[in-house]
């Protein structure tokens, strides 16, 4: 069997990454719980943005774990509950196609407004929804989701490299492959928007999957669906349970590979697995 060699014990870092966590209408109690016990002991903060969202006709990707509307109120008690610890929310809109007659949805709309009191971000998949949150609230970042590159895999560094560099024509950020990070060299072509970059630690999908829009559209239509009945598995499920194939071939960045990424300017990193 063969195992990948460059995965090491967690150690210190020369330079500070700043990391986005899975926790927000998710995973709350556990990331403030952290928060509050590291500032207690006065440690540094573990990390500096949480995402996810409650359900919404906007979502996309895993389905949200808070499935009914909040209101007003509530969602400022999420958002001033990070704010008291100086961390800042990104609410995950990444459906893969927004009908423009949704675009003044009430509610959703009413998110946006708590996303910008705060600072905050939104994670995005859909061009058109990008172009009208950046018209009527220009103060949010739009970060493009992963999703993006994923469903329109390049043939090559060259044209992936273009593929990223055309998306920060409209956003602020976007998240790159880690295919893409671990491939030798390949990152060296976007150093100048390096403070723009985000990076997944451990992504769980196969290198390459060709099936990613496919899996990601079933996914999406049963969230909205109620996620009755069971969704749509992985379509590589053999290969991702074998345990050989995975510790020989997968996504996961190593500690020391972070560490190379964080000297040389790449700081933003992501931890996946929103109800994980």
């Amino acid at each position: 069997m063969e195992f990948r060699n460059d995965c090491d014990v967690y150690r210190d870092r020369s330079v500070r990454a700043s990391w986005k966590v899975p926790a927000f209408c998710c995973n709350d109690w556990g990331a403030l719980k952290l928060l509050e016990i590291c500032s207690a002991f006065g440690f540094e903060r573990p990390f500096d943005l949480v995402y996810g969202a409650p359900h919404c006709s906007w979502s996309g990707g895993r389905p949200s774990a808070v499935r009914s509307p909040l209101d007003g109120g509530l969602i400022d008690a999420y958002f001033s509950a990070y704010a008291q610890f100086g961390v800042r929310c990104a609410l995950t809109f990444s459906k893969l196609a927004v009908d423009e007659k949704d675009y003044d949805n009430e509610y959703n709309n009413m998110l946006l407004d708590y996303v910008e009191k705060y600072d905050g971000q939104v994670i995005l998949f859909d061009d058109g929804l990008a172009r009208y949150i950046k018209r009527s609230r220009p103060r949010i970042a739009i970060v493009a989701s992963l999703n993006k590159a994923m469903c329109n895999l390049q043939d090559s560094r060259e044209s992936e490299s273009d593929y990223y560099r055309d998306l920060f024509r409209l956003y602020d950020e976007v998240v790159v492959r880690s295919e893409y990070v671990l491939r030798d060299g390949w990152l060296d072509d976007l150093r100048d928007r390096r403070d723009s970059v985000e990076i997944i630690v451990n992504q769980f999908c196969v290198p390459d999957c060709k099936h990613a829009f496919s899996h990601i559209s079933e996914l999406e239509e049963w969230s909205h669906r109620g996620c009755c009945g069971e969704g749509r598995p992985c379509y590589h499920l053999e290969t991702a349970s074998c345990i050989e194939s995975r510790l020989s071939e997968n996504l996961f960045i190593s500690n020391r590979r972070i560490s190379e990424l964080c000297s040389a300017g790449f700081t933003h990193m992501k931890i996946a697995g929103r109800n994980s």
